[in-house]
């Protein structure tokens, strides 16, 4: 006889090994599967509060030179004008409502030459790929997918 008789026994073994085999793969396979899930949820939570604070920080940063530009270009083309710095950007949430006012302080007076640093913010902006609607005027306003800003200037007396 060429082919062994496999006999019942032989055959229960046989379809037990594959069964716990089978088992083992599919237990492997859904561990696998709930560390890749909690890995990405993970990944999802601590990614929205990166871009949250990477948006935050990109209006600020873009703010701040601008109103740095506005001022330089200014004391640059009049040059009876005192040279003003940038002394800070103040950034505050409004009742948690994700509405922001900025506010850029000077270290001299510039209430005459609002609009043109706030062409300068509004020039960078848009140089860092947001849109603003500003048409000129005391403040300028930012809206984007997360939050609305109002960005206005302090300067002393």
């Amino acid at each position: 006889m060429k082919y062994p008789v496999l006999i019942k026994k032989d055959i229960e073994e046989y379809i037990q090994r594959m069964i716990d085999k089978m088992d083992q793969r599919g237990q492997i396979s859904v561990e696998y599967i709930l560390l890749a899930a909690i890995v990405m949820l993970v990944v999802i939570v601590f990614g929205s509060v990166v871009m949250n604070n990477n948006e935050l920080n990109s209006v600020a940063s873009a703010v701040r030179i601008g109103a740095e530009n506005g001022t330089t270009e200014l004391s640059l083309l009049n040059r009876s004008m005192q040279p003003v710095r940038v002394t800070s950007v103040n950034m505050n949430e409004i009742n948690d409502t994700g509405n922001y006012n900025i506010n850029v302080s000077f270290s001299g007076p510039v209430t005459s030459e609002q609009e043109k640093i706030l062409t300068s913010i509004n020039n960078s902006l848009t140089g860092s790929g947001f849109k603003t609607d500003y048409i000129g005027g005391p403040m300028l306003n930012l809206s984007t997918s997360r939050h609305k800003y109002t960005i206005t200037l302090y300067s002393p007396s």
